[in-house]
């Protein structure tokens, strides 16, 4: 009896380890992401394993693994990223560094960001990253881990803390090696080689397609990810006489063949710059459970009216996608953006989370900002020790360095699930307290309303008085307490 009873038992056990493990690997009881939140398309809507809609609403992690002089800790830099590692490089050599830069990326973006995105009711983060946080040098030598395959330790690091917190995460291939496009953000200003047609653009284009195989490879079944973004703004600033948009979708269609070998499941966001219009119809290449991507960053009210009415022309029946915004100029406002993306079906991500120069604080391009240019890192004089220390732990978002900024008082709004009105990062208990769920809407009312900050801020575009209203912002801060921003 006892013998048949314990096999009895045995087999129970068997049978639901294997249905666990039939369901997903990823299902766990401690995260907050499980099979059944696995996305895909149906039509223009995205929805998860159980059929339910899902309607993305985030923000995208910039400034983190792929710097951007205007609202990074790094001054030099205006060619782009490129830029930063050759300097850093040619003074510190390539282990130094990556060294620099571990410190940068170990503090910009940390758990507690994860759960501050989360807590103010968000559902997802794109993230962008580019070949250089898996290559050392642009002839294709590949980071390893102590396993020797590629090191994709940061975004495995990202996706956990997603799985864990209840976000998706939006995987962007931000700046590919040959440079997509002659803005400063795809790694190099006016170094544009990726669409080459030639021996070394197909490398390039190559390098591409293998970094989405890998990724997909150690990614495959994943919940937490939402989707690959295969390549940020393509030709972006490249004249529209050398434009060819077919040279984009060859590169799509082979990234779009690689990954699917490996995460046939997958949703693959594709990136018309600058509009969905610029992309083929789906149908004529293949692709499957795509989502149609755009960006955004228009002056009148009308720009985005008529982007959203040309895209929905299209009739491709696939989910579209905002992946940044922001309006720029005085005749469109922040709102006016998300309230048409929410009333036309429009998934979206904010740009972007964090930023850091004098002015970040009261501009509405950052959920948190500084309000000091103290931290910013000169390339070619700082010391190494000088640079690990601006780049440490006064990075980190808690750190008192940032303070609310204006994004998330527009965001918020817009997103039902936000357990917080504002969410406080300037003491070692008020981070404590959150983290332990203490402190959530109501009971914090924030302490960074500046009255100055918002006087200076209605009068920044005033001709020849920028470099004295930044001064001067920056000179009262310097003078109060934290209590007072």
């Amino acid at each position: 009896m006892k013998k048949a009873l314990s096999l009895f038992l045995a087999i129970i056990i068997t049978m639901s380890s294997m249905a666990v493990l039939s369901v997903s690997g990823f299902a766990k009881n401690n995260v907050a992401i499980h099979a059944e939140d696995a996305l895909h398309t149906e039509g223009y809507k995205i929805v998860n394993a159980k059929g339910e809609d899902v309607f993305l609403k985030g923000l995208n992690l910039g400034g983190w693994l792929i710097m951007e002089d205007w609202f990074t800790p790094v001054a030099n830099d205006a060619t782009g990223d490129v830029y930063t590692y050759e300097v850093l490089e040619e003074r510190f050599g390539t282990e130094k560094t990556y060294e620099l830069l571990n410190i940068y990326q170990d503090n910009w973006i940390v758990e507690t960001d994860f759960k501050n995105i989360a807590d103010m009711g968000f559902n997802c983060v794109r993230i962008p990253f580019w070949y250089r946080n898996f290559q050392s040098d642009t002839e294709g030598t590949w980071i390893l881990d102590d396993k020797g395959e590629i090191d994709l330790s940061r975004l495995e690091w990202a996706v956990e803390m997603c799985r864990k917190y209840g976000l998706y995460a939006i995987l962007d291939l931000h700046a590919a090696n040959g440079v997509q496009g002659y803005a400063d953000h795809a790694g190099h200003k006016n170094s544009y080689h990726f669409f080459d047609q030639n021996e070394k653009g197909e490398w390039y284009r190559a390098q591409a397609v293998e970094l989405w195989r890998v990724i997909a490879e150690r990614f495959a079944g994943d919940p937490a990810i939402a989707m690959f973004d295969l390549l940020n703004e393509p030709m972006c600033d490249v004249p529209m006489a050398k434009r060819i948009h077919s040279y984009i979708w060859e590169y799509y269609d082979m990234a779009y063949d690689a990954i699917r070998k490996e995460d046939p499941d997958r949703m693959i966001t594709m990136i018309g710059t600058w509009s969905v219009d610029k992309l083929p119809d789906p149908d004529e290449y293949g692709w499957e459970n795509v989502v149609y991507q755009y960006h955004q960053y228009d002056k009148k009210e009308s720009d985005y009216t008529t982007r959203i009415a040309n895209g929905w022309a299209c009739f491709y029946n696939v989910p579209q996608y905002a992946g940044e915004f922001h309006p720029v100029g005085d005749k469109v406002t922040l709102d006016f953006a998300i309230d048409a993306y929410d009333s036309n079906d429009i998934v979206w991500t904010l740009w972007t989370y964090k930023g850091y120069n004098s002015w970040a604080a009261w501009a509405d391009w950052f959920c948190y900002g500084s309000t000091s240019d103290e931290y910013i890192v000169d390339l070619h004089n700082d010391s190494y020790e000088t640079i690990a220390s601006k780049w440490g732990k006064v990075m980190q978002t808690n750190s008192g360095t940032f303070y609310e900024g204006q994004l998330f008082k527009v965001a918020k709004k817009y997103l039902p699930a936000a357990k917080v009105d504002v969410v406080p990062f300037n003491t070692q208990e008020d981070i404590d307290n959150y983290v332990a769920g203490k402190i959530y809407k109501g009971s914090y009312n924030g302490n960074n309303v500046c009255g100055t900050c918002n006087f200076f801020a209605n009068l920044r575009n005033v001709p020849l008085l920028g470099a004295f209203f930044r001064w001067i912002h920056s000179l009262i801060h310097s003078i109060s307490t934290g209590k007072n921003i």
